[in-house]
């Protein structure tokens, strides 16, 4: 058995394992939006584990094409998130939303802006197009998820176990994924490292998932129209 095979399979392991917390005591209805991007990634795995093991011609394809859905599968997460630590209806959901949604909205011009200045044109293959749209919504997306946690903390929200353990795996997975496809993007030398840091970074990310799904301990409620938790 190859490393590459090793990796991957490993982590189809973790995400069933993490699928199997999300059902258990029914957590999948606590957090929807997470759970409808753990689900669908790991039907993509599935489904990219068959096409290596038995269609490795179609192999390549499917996965950067499952990759530009996970792309804006991801926002998903990151609107989990934010609606975790900012409940629909508090103060802090409602003085913040907007502000945050203008922000997110100027990040994803950037993250356009950015791919179209790339030269999305110069393109030449299906990896070519991953790894842009990787560095660039990837860069986005922890951005997103950094601000979401330091304005929970500079307003005193307590981050629970699971929504905290989430993103912060989650943060830092994207961070990894962002500088390393921007490194396999400016050179090609570094792909074969970029190979085994991206899914060895993600099986992280599932165990770090695994720890935070453990146990349910949600961010406790904002009461009042703004009131903080403390």
């Amino acid at each position: 058995m190859s490393l590459s095979l090793a990796i991957f399979l490993a982590s189809i392991t973790f995400q069933i394992c993490v699928l199997s917390l999300l059902a258990r005591n029914a957590l999948w209805r606590m957090y929807p939006f997470f759970s409808i991007y753990a689900i669908v990634n790991a039907l993509e795995s599935f489904i990219l584990l068959a096409a290596y093991l038995r269609f490795l011609l179609f192999y390549s394809t499917l996965y950067w094409r499952f990759d530009s859905v996970d792309v804006v599968l991801r926002f998903l997460v990151v609107w989990e998130v934010f609606h975790q630590m900012f409940p629909k209806g508090s103060g802090l959901n409602r003085s913040l939303s907007k502000s945050l949604a203008m922000v997110a909205f100027l990040l994803l011009i950037l993250a356009c802006g950015a791919y179209i200045l790339g030269g999305y044109q110069n393109y030449t293959s299906m990896r070519s197009i991953g790894l842009a749209l990787d560095s660039t919504f990837g860069f986005v997306q922890a951005v997103m998820i950094l601000g979401t946690l330091l304005m929970a903390r500079y307003h005193g929200v307590k981050y629970g176990r699971n929504v905290s353990g989430i993103a912060l795996a989650f943060g830092g997975w994207l961070s990894i994924l962002t500088a390393s496809s921007a490194m396999a993007e400016l050179t090609s030398s570094f792909l074969p490292y970029w190979f085994y840091l991206r899914p060895l970074s993600f099986v992280a990310m599932m165990v770090a998932w695994l720890w935070a799904l453990w146990v349910y301990e949600p961010t406790p409620q904002i009461n009042g129209p703004g009131a903080l938790a403390n």
